[in-house]
Parts: structure tokens; C-alpha cells; sequence
């Protein structure tokens, strides 16, 4: 009886051990693949070439906001990063995962993501607040610049716009971000003049080559429930 008993008390110990280093494994392999966040470079200045923009809309606090997202949507696709603080305050989480996507396509097709020079330059026209009868949203509309990024990063030559319409909200805390974005090809854009910041420094071309280098966008605390 007593050789039993032993034999059984070690039966558990071995028992105990495997699992103690099953688990051991299990979890450094786990923390082995996890895929470790680039550390984010300092967020860089914006220069105005030439004036900054003042036109009548300028002042506008949906005006505001859209420029503060223009800014961080090109410093997250800079660093292929879409979860940075800037963005998330200024963007909903529908409008950064858009903004991550031709970082994506760019490395599905073995091509380095494009890289914005500075903010994209855009024009307001007009701004609708109160939009759809919702005091907590508006519609900012003007004029986009195209062809503002490539994998250089560097200036065009000439600007040319097209017509975008950002679609804002604000959530109860009181941040105003862009919710979506819509096209809007019939807004006459091709003969405005495009108001033009740089990034200082200058963003370095990317080296990113694989999907799992680009930082997707999550749910925030700041986003609303079931979104």
C-alpha cells in the first residue's frame, strides 16, 4: 500500500511539472511571436511655405479640426502607425483604419508605403454645421490636394485638387474629429490655389516590407461604443 501511495504522490509530481513547463513554453513562445511596436519618432513641426492660410473659414472650429487631422493622418502614414494618439483624437476609428489601407496595399504588392512630405494640403470652401439636423455633427467641404505622396516623400511640382467633403462629429467630451470622408468630383477645384505646409524634419523615405509592420487601428477609449 505504501509503494502505491508513493508511486502515486510521484505520478502527480512529474504530472505537476509537465504542466508547470508546458506553460513555461507556451508562453515564451507566445511572447517569441508577438510582434513588438516600433517605437514612434517625435512628432514632427509643420511649416507653412509662404502665409499660412487665413481665409474667413480658417477660424472655424470644424476648420480646426480638420487641418489637426490632415497633420496626423500624414504623420501615421509616415510611420505606418495608425494607433498614435494624434490620430485617434482626430479621426474615427472607421477613418484611421481607411487611412492605414494604402499602407497595406502598398506592402501586399511588395512596393515601399508612400510617404507624405507634410500635411495634405487642402482648401475649405464651406462649412455646414448642425449637419443632418445633429448639432454634433458638420460637413467641412473644399478642395484636396492629389498626388501628395509617393515613396520619396518629395514635393510635386504642381498641386492639383479635387473635391472632398469631411464628414465631423463631436463626441460628448467635446473632441471634434472626422467620422468619414466622401469624394466629391463636381466641386469645382481646378483652378484654386492649394495653401502648403512641410514636415520638419522631413519624413525619411519607409522601410517597411511587411503587413505586420504597419500598426492597424484598434478601438480607443475615446471611440464610441460599437464603433
Amino acid at each position: 500500500m505504501r509503494s502505491t501511495a508513493l508511486r502515486r504522490r510521484h505520478h502527480r509530481l512529474l504530472s505537476a511539472t509537465a504542466v508547470m513547463v508546458l506553460a513555461a513554453v507556451t508562453a515564451g513562445g507566445i511572447a517569441g511571436c508577438r510582434v513588438v511596436k516600433r517605437p514612434a519618432p517625435p512628432y514632427p513641426a509643420v511649416e507653412w511655405q509662404g502665409a499660412a492660410p487665413s481665409g474667413a473659414l480658417e477660424a472655424d472650429p470644424w476648420v480646426q479640426a480638420t487641418r489637426k487631422f490632415l497633420e496626423a493622418e500624414a504623420v501615421a502614414r509616415n510611420i505606418n502607425d495608425f494607433s498614435i494618439p494624434e490620430l485617434v483624437k482626430t479621426a474615427s476609428r472607421d477613418a484611421r483604419s481607411r487611412a492605414a489601407r494604402p499602407a497595406l496595399d502598398d506592402v501586399k504588392q511588395k512596393r515601399r508605403p508612400d510617404i507624405l512630405p507634410g500635411p495634405t494640403p487642402f482648401l475649405p470652401l464651406t462649412v455646414t454645421p448642425n449637419f443632418r439636423n445633429n448639432p454634433d455633427r458638420a460637413a467641412v467641404r473644399g478642395c484636396k490636394a492629389t498626388a501628395w505622396s509617393s515613396e520619396e516623400g518629395k514635393v510635386p511640382a504642381e498641386l492639383k485638387g479635387y473635391g472632398v467633403e469631411y464628414r465631423m462629429e463631436r463626441l460628448p467630451d467635446g473632441t471634434m474629429r472626422v467620422e468619414t470622408t466622401v469624394g466629391l468630383p463636381d466641386l469645382q477645384c481646378s483652378d484654386v490655389t492649394l495653401p502648403m505646409a512641410l514636415f520638419v524634419p522631413a519624413p525619411e523615405p519607409s522601410d517597411v516590407t511587411d503587413v505586420k509592420d504597419v500598426v492597424i487601428a484598434e478601438r480607443a477609449d475615446i471611440d464610441p461604443v460599437g464603433k
